[in-house]
């Protein structure tokens, strides 16, 4: 044993230490002992603990994270929506205020121009009859919108406040700044006794 070195320390107290052949051996105070610490090899250092893996929890974050940034657009694409439709609706119904608009018929004299919401109707048409029924004769519209539509609109032959006929004209889609003639129709009589004439929007 005198071949192992000592523990370091001039007064190590007696135990198990690490000998040179990396055994722990009992040493008494002054020398070693034959006797070794069951399971031989010193202790390791505690290991340090394992690092705990957070790959589900941030899965799982990521996954509520775009959930949330789902839902979240949803309702931003449906509030926009719905914000586009209330401007939609808005803009029609004060369109359909507008003299000649659907809830607002506008007076007219025949053969004079007039105009109904970027439809300018031009002077030099006419009210007569064939078979008894109700015509119109030569209303022709230029589109001044900003974009390609049809007109469909119904004249009124009035008494007061008693409609007594409606003629009822129509186009095709006609481009922005074009002018068309349009189909008119009417299964009415010629009213003999109407003194005025209103047009509207059909649409």
């Amino acid at each position: 044993m005198s071949d192992q070195h000592q523990p370091t320390g001039p007064t190590t107290p007696a135990g198990f230490y690490p000998d040179n052949t990396g055994a722990m051996r009992f040493w008494d105070g002054a020398q070693w002992t034959e006797h070794l610490q069951s399971g031989g090899a010193p202790p390791a250092a505690a290991a340090a603990p394992a690092k705990k893996s957070h790959t589900l929890r941030n899965i799982i974050l990521v996954l509520i994270a775009v959930f949330v940034l789902f839902i979240g657009g949803c309702i931003a694409l449906i509030g926009g929506a719905a914000n586009e439709i209330d401007n939609a609706i808005d803009e029609s119904e004060s369109a359909d205020a507008e003299p000649g608009g659907p809830d607002n018929p506008l007076e007219i004299t025949e053969g004079e121009a007039f105009s109904v919401s970027g439809f300018d109707y031009a002077a030099g048409w006419s009210i007569g009859s064939e078979f008894e029924l109700v015509t119109l004769s030569d209303l022709k519209v230029t589109n001044n919108r900003d974009e390609a539509d049809s007109a469909l609109i119904d004249v009124r032959l009035m008494q007061g406040t008693e409609v007594l006929a409606v003629v009822n004209c129509t186009t095709e889609e006609i481009p922005a700044g074009q002018t068309t003639t349009l189909d008119c129709f009417s299964g009415d009589e010629l009213p003999s006794d109407y003194d005025t004439l209103t047009i509207r929007d059909t649409f």
